[in-house]
């Protein structure tokens, strides 16, 4: 994927090393801000926040791209488990924090409420 030459000393191959993971950081806080407007959108939809559905595919596609880059699968999916599982936590707490009157409380027939907040999983009532 990188054009740039192997690094040739320790501290070059750390130095390429932080880059890298402060890009990753950056496109996760940037993946963030639209799992916020995602929580809006669904919102707006009268969806849930989880899609079991989506997540499957998501996992299955990361799997492959890991896979094509090189990189072990179980390894990809486990860290896109921990995102999703973080993605959809944070679609909870926006939407319970952004719910309005007694049916924004209430969990649907698909989703329990959050173990550790009581938030229920969809964005339907939110304004």
């Amino acid at each position: 994927m990188s054009t740039s030459p192997s690094p040739t000393t320790v501290p070059e191959a750390r130095a390429r090393i932080d880059e890298i993971n402060e890009r990753v950081v950056e496109l996760l806080a940037e993946r963030q801000a639209i799992v916020d407007a995602l929580c809006e959108l669904k919102a707006d939809a009268d969806r849930t926040v989880r899609d079991p559905e989506r997540e499957a595919e998501l996992l299955a596609h990361v799997r492959a791209v890991a896979d094509e880059a090189g990189l072990p699968p179980t390894l990809a999916e486990t860290l896109f488990e921990e995102i999703l599982a973080h993605s959809v936590e944070r679609q909870r707490r926006q939407r319970a924090d952004g719910a309005a009157g007694p049916s924004a409380e209430e969990p649907s027939a698909e989703e329990p409420p959050d173990k550790a907040t009581g938030a229920v999983s969809t964005c339907g009532a939110q304004a």
